[in-house]
């Protein structure tokens, strides 16, 4: 049922760090990388080409979607070629972005500040990459799980096996919580044992922040101006949404939009509080220059030397090594092989802002974008790409792809779920927003259709698929060869039965409805009819119209709350869960009720209670229908489940 989908997806839209996508923003397969490419360049041309090549890609995008404000960087061999904006920072006032002096929030890019904070201190001797953490947490302590330890490799490779927790959004900036103390309000159970899955984890990130302040003895922030930002002449770059950002830098925040009507409205700025190195930060485009200017130096930049190059070269070397010819997680930066040329990058997404960087070392180029609105964001994948394939040329084509067999497709075929939803709390209901299907596609290849929309994979060989724009997966196995689950990047799916993917979901609700609404259809049409039935009989009726009472107002209180979460804003996060939530639970938890009460009802109504032969029949597939609603609601923790 669509109305479940829009469900999850309303407030898995502001809940944005949430998905892979978000992080790490894949080409739109609905927009081809093609519809941005105005005219070819050639780099050897000089600067000025670069930068009218891209002045044409952004303001065809500005002008096709109307994103209100888009700023952009590009370094090479070790110099600014440009940092540049486009649009406006303040629609209302036209303020012009700046790429010099305009901050725009870079969300999860935040966390690759975090992750060399971390390689900075591992350079030191101060955290051994693969040591428990708990040896250098104080005040909190990751609870024992599957015989092994949570390490700092797991950390930034998000393969902890924390679920997803949904709390990290709901603190604000000026709140007085500590990093410790909202670290463990929020602490997400482990689902799968350290190493086993990737899933994206906004909460593991701030835990790593945690250490840096333990190990240290400083405040996060501290060690970050002090060791990165103040050497790297960073002073328009803070660790401060624009509510609380120091007072010279607060009116030099871009404002951040959503759609409204056939426009554009202003939206109250996304705040996460402690959370903060997990997606806090604004920055300008120029100075994000010098960030992808030292990273790409190996550590190195205007003298200053922040970390050794061997350290550089482990910061973009994988820890896992798993799946190497499908993207990954290198130490924190999303590694990717593009066009024949390794490329290390993150994506950051907040309420009202897209933001993604993305750093070649063997092209010695990187590349900075970020749009004060997540509407239309398709430009902050696409841009980077677009620049490395031109300045790529024909390096590297395409691998052969082989076609499977129909015998083959079906072994990947079928319902996967993501691993970064929560699994012990109310929040695993808005998955159903994030789940794939599998299916055999056209001329041999896989079609996989998922949050990011369809997508058309050629198999490479083994188990590894990629689709035109050079995005691959990577399908496991299990002990007994089955396909388990698929992962890319620093997500992975998992293959699911009927009760573990939306399809449930569906029946559960679907069915329940349609038996209420021919329930109360059929005591309507009986009303003023004398219809054979004993005394326990018409005590049995009463029930039926109370169970399909109950089941109609479950199905229009889960409408009531998908409009409310349509509507929701980053000002509303702060204040969830929203009280038609509570009604939710409520209700349902009613109709987990009649629904035992039903099956409990059907013995005396095939024994006592009179009815013709088609209406017992009747109840007793609402009965039916009813029980697994039931079993729907606890299997997708609609009740009994703890909420965020």
């Amino acid at each position: 049922m669509k109305a479940f989908k829009d469900f999850a997806f309303a407030l898995g839209v502001l809940a944005v760090s949430t998905g892979a996508a978000a992080q790490a923003p894949d080409p739109s397969p609905t927009t081809p990388v093609e519809t941005l490419e105005l005219a070819a360049f050639e780099p050897t041309r000089g600067e000025a080409v670069l930068e009218a090549y891209i002045d044409g890609v952004v303001d065809a995008h500005r002008r096709e979607h109307g994103t209100p404000g888009v700023t952009v960087s590009v370094v090479q061999n070790g110099k600014v070629l440009f940092a540049k904006g486009y649009g406006y920072a303040d629609l209302d006032a036209e303020t012009p972005v700046s790429g010099n002096d305009t901050l725009f929030r870079i969300g999860s890019v935040s966390k690759t500040f975090t992750w060399a904070a971390v390689m900075m201190l591992a350079e030191r001797g101060a955290i051994d990459l693969d040591a428990d953490v708990n040896q250098y947490l104080k005040g909190i302590q990751i609870p024992e799980a599957f015989d092994a330890p949570v390490t700092m490799n797991h950390l930034m490779a998000h393969r902890a096996g924390f679920e997803e927790t949904f709390g990290v959004f709901t603190h604000r900036d000026d709140t007085d919580v500590s990093l410790t103390d909202a670290l463990i309000a929020d602490m997400p159970a482990r689902i799968n044992p350290p190493g086993a899955r990737s899933s994206y984890s906004n909460w593991g990130a701030a835990l790593a922040a945690k250490i840096v302040e333990d190990v240290t003895g400083e405040n996060y922030e501290t060690f970050l101006s002090r060791e990165i930002l103040a050497p790297l002449a960073m002073s328009k770059t803070t660790l401060h949404g624009p509510l609380t950002a120091p007072a010279n830098l607060q009116p030099l925040y871009a404002l951040g939009y959503g759609k409204s009507g056939g426009g554009f409205a202003q939206k109250d700025p996304m705040q996460i509080g402690p959370f903060a190195p997990a997606g806090a930060m604004g920055s300008t485009a120029a100075d994000m220059a010098q960030w992808m200017l030292l990273l790409l130096g190996k550590g190195e930049h205007n003298g200053n030397r922040l970390y050794s190059p061997e350290t550089a070269d482990e910061m973009f070397s994988r820890a896992f090594g798993d799946r190497p010819r499908v993207s990954d997680v290198a130490h924190g930066f999303f590694t990717k092989t593009y066009k024949g040329y390794d490329v290390y990058g993150h994506g950051g997404g907040t309420a009202n802002f897209r933001t993604y960087m993305e750093v070649n070392p063997a092209l010695d180029v990187g590349i900075f974008i970020s749009q004060n609105s997540i509407a239309d964001a398709a430009l902050i994948g696409q841009l980077p790409d677009i620049i490395t394939a031109r300045l790529a040329g024909d390096a590297a084509p395409r691998e052969t792809a082989a076609r499977l067999t129909a015998k083959e497709a079906a072994e990947y075929a079928g319902a996967y779920v993501t691993n970064r939803r929560s699994f012990v709390r109310f929040e695993k209901l808005f998955s159903i927003s994030a789940t794939a299907t599998v299916a055999p596609g056209a001329n041999g290849t896989l079609a996989i259709q998922s949050p990011n929309g369809p997508r058309e994979m050629r198999r490479l060989g083994g188990d590894v698929f990629e689709d035109r724009n050079g995005n691959r997966v990577a399908f496991d196995r299990g002990t007994s060869g089955a396909v388990t689950h698929f992962s890319s990047g620093p997500q992975s799916y998992e293959r699911v039965g009927f009760f573990g993917g939306p399809n449930s979901i569906n029946a559960g609700f679907g069915l329940a409805a349609f038996f209420a609404a021919t329930t109360l259809g059929g005591a309507w049409r009986r009303q003023g009819r004398n219809v054979p039935q004993t005394g326990v009989g018409r005590g049995l009726g009463v029930f039926a119209i109370v169970a399909a009472l109950c089941a109609i107002a479950l199905v229009a209180m889960i409408v009531i709350v998908v409009a409310t979460l349509s509507n929701y804003g980053a000002a509303d996060l702060l204040n969830y869960p929203p009280a038609q939530i509570v009604w939710l639970r409520l209700i349902a938890m009613a109709a987990f009720i009649v629904a035992g009460l039903g099956v409990l009802s059907l013995a005396p109504v095939w024994l006592k209670s009179g009815w013709s032969i088609w209406r017992k029949l009747h109840h007793t597939m609402f009965a039916g229908a009813m029980a697994l609603l039931g079993a729907v609601l606890v299997i997708w923790n609609i009740i009994f489940a703890p909420i965020s």
